[in-house]
């Protein structure tokens, strides 16, 4: 399964694995790919808000060149093209302001994950989570025969943490668990012994 995004210069691609999901990104003067396993993905979410910085300057600098040469122009009572460049100059920070991207960081062991916020983006991200969920219960989501009844309630808590198992899922394990310790239990109180009389 493959999913391409595009914004102004950048182009991000995501092809979905088994068990793995590949990023390839470019933008006007850098790329950069890697691939990772979904289990290696954070369920941390970050946000990152980008503009060009370009149309910010260049319209900084022709606001102020125009309105120096329209003040000039008007202390001489003449007509100069000092507005053209004050025009330019808003329209070049209008665009700073007005053409945003934003992207919604997965942070990883191997780097982050840069998803454009769209409807794309949605779908990019419930795909990532479902398919980690996936992968963290097959890999984790069992019974070791030698783990204690602690081992176990501290294994499906950290994956009730992780999103690979719901509430209901969670107390269904955590059931089983405690069915599991009770034989243990029992098995660690001393008989008493026939006919044996407690002493007051």
């Amino acid at each position: 399964m493959e999913i391409s995004q595009k914004h102004a210069s950048n182009k991000i691609r995501f092809v979905f694995h088994d068990d793995r999901v590949d990023q390839a990104w470019q933008d006007s003067s850098t790329s950069r790919s890697f691939s990772v396993p979904y289990t290696e993905i954070s369920r941390e979410r970050q946000t990152l808000t980008e503009r060009h910085v370009w149309f910010r300057n260049a319209g900084l600098i022709w606001m102020l060149i125009g309105s120096v040469w329209v003040i000039a122009s008007w202390l001489q009572h003449q007509f100069g093209p000092g507005w053209f460049w004050l025009l330019l100059g808003v329209l070049c920070y209008a665009t700073y302001r007005l053409r945003v991207t934003r992207f919604v960081i997965l942070p990883s062991d191997k780097g982050n994950l840069l998803v454009i916020d769209d409807e794309d983006g949605k779908r990019i991200v419930n795909e990532i989570e479902t398919r980690r969920a996936k992968q963290f219960r097959e890999e984790y989501d069992f019974f070791p025969q030698n783990d204690t009844p602690e081992q176990l309630r501290k294994r499906f808590n950290w994956l009730h943490r992780e999103g690979a198992l719901s509430d209901e899922e969670l107390k269904q394990r955590m059931e089983k668990v405690d069915a599991l310790a009770q034989p243990a239990q029992l098995e660690q109180v001393e008989p008493a012994v026939p006919g044996e009389r407690l002493l007051h």
